[in-house]
């Protein structure tokens, strides 16, 4: 039966092998490292305004937007250091990258739904130089979390990148 006989020292083989299945066992530093870039895709998602399908969000009410500060929808005057945009952050768990807020109002944001009145008859509020009251309020969906095929794109080349240092004993 033919078949192909390598000698020599496989010690370096074995090493960059042993790199690999140690990368495959705990890949955290590969997620940390594309999460990173996944935190940095889902900001400039938020800063242009787009779903994770590069769908534009509904703009906001006309008369919200006279008052609004900030430069744009789920970004508030100091968005740079507080609120929604600041909050995007990731976690490794094991196996596994999970990024998204912390923000009590990230949810609604992301999914929208409808705000009701918990402790009075209506809601009340300014919009623009109108007082507004009303039973309810509801917010459209914007979505900003989602896993893109840019994401994808940033994970395998993490994950190139590592498995390219692996097999050079880097």
């Amino acid at each position: 039966m033919p078949g192909i006989m390598i000698k020599g020292d496989m010690a370096a083989l074995r090493g960059a092998l042993g790199r690999i299945a140690a990368l495959g066992r705990s890949p955290g530093p590969v997620l940390e490292a594309a999460g990173a870039q996944i935190v940095l895709n889902t900001r400039r998602r938020i800063e242009r305004g787009v779903d994770p399908q590069g769908n534009p969000w509904k703009p906001l009410n006309p008369l919200y937007a006279i008052d609004k500060t900030g430069p744009g929808i789920l970004r508030g005057a100091d968005y740079s250091t507080t609120g929604l945009w600041r909050s995007i952050t990731r976690q490794v768990r094991g196996n596994t990258l999970v990024w998204g807020s912390n923000k009590i109002y990230a949810r609604i944001h992301q999914l929208g739904g409808v705000i009701r009145p918990k402790n009075a008859r209506a809601l009340f509020f300014r919009l623009g130089e109108k007082e507004v009251m009303v039973g309810s309020v509801t917010i459209p969906a914007r979505p900003y979390l989602g896993f893109t095929a840019e994401d994808r794109e940033d994970l395998v080349g993490e994950l190139d990148d590592y498995l390219r240092r692996a097999l050079s004993g880097r």
